[in-house]
């Protein structure tokens, strides 16, 4: 990437004739893990041109993937969109897919990239140790990976508690499933649980009580259009992301 960066630099710079560097700084990679971090930090990268004022949302802006996500332009052959559009239902999921990249930026994750002491790994703790493992394996003269405290996101129980707090319900209520009967709180429960703290469709079948994967991709496609279509369920959702920033 840094020869790659060099070479646009030079070629950029003949056509414009003008001097110096184009891009701040030189190419850093970081390794991410996708498991936990992958959905957040592509909404960090499409949400830059809205942060630098050139557009007001992200598929707006004309040199980025994020519309081809959207289709249905053709994709390039070198972009795998299904790494991220897997991550959310079937149903909708473009659609969900834009709510999620429209939403806000957790400040967390900003704080971690606008560090000006450079951290390789983004990841929870055992994952930074997983990669210093793999790193003295390999018995190269590579620095060990700087201890971090990097975006560390919030786990099942911080997001039934703000969800609890959001709207007075009981934790016995989130737990509790009965037909024929809507319960919002449990639902966003649920999309928090996904959304928030990264938790697989799987584990959070098993703490809802919830059949499998289907039955959760399924409440969390239907908040997600809902948080689409706006009223009341925005503002709530609004509110729980205050509190989580408390």
């Amino acid at each position: 990437m840094r020869h790659l960066d060099g070479l646009y630099t030079q070629r950029y710079n003949r056509r414009h004739k003008r001097d110096g560097p184009l891009f701040r700084g030189r190419y850093k990679a970081i390794v991410v893990d996708a498991e936990e971090y992958l959905l957040a930090v592509a909404r960090y990268i499409h949400h830059n041109p809205v942060a630098a004022g050139l557009v007001q949302s992200p598929e707006f802006y004309k040199w980025s993937s994020c519309r081809v996500y959207l289709g249905p332009r053709k994709k390039p052959r070198w972009l795998d969109a299904e790494q991220l559009l897997s991550r959310f239902p079937k149903q909708d999921r473009q659609r969900a897919f834009l709510v999620f990249m429209r939403s806000k930026v957790e400040e967390p994750l900003k704080s971690f990239y606008d560090n000006k002491r450079w951290v390789p790994v983004l990841g929870s703790k055992a994952f930074i140790e997983s990669i210093r493992g793999q790193v003295r394996k390999r018995q190269t003269n590579l620095k060990e990976v700087p201890e971090a405290k990097p975006y560390i996101r919030p786990d099942c129980r911080a997001c039934l508690d703000v969800v609890e707090r959001a709207y007075g319900s009981t934790n016995d209520e989130l737990m509790r499933s009965r037909r024929g009967q809507r319960n919002e709180a449990r639902a966003m429960a649920m999309y928090l649980c996904r959304r928030v703290a990264g938790m697989k469709h799987e584990e959070i079948a098993k703490v809802f009580g919830l059949g499998g994967y289907s039955a959760v991709s399924s409440v969390i496609g239907r908040i997600q259009v809902e948080l689409e279509k706006g009223g009341k369920i925005v503002r709530r959702y609004k509110q729980i992301r205050d509190l989580f920033q408390r």
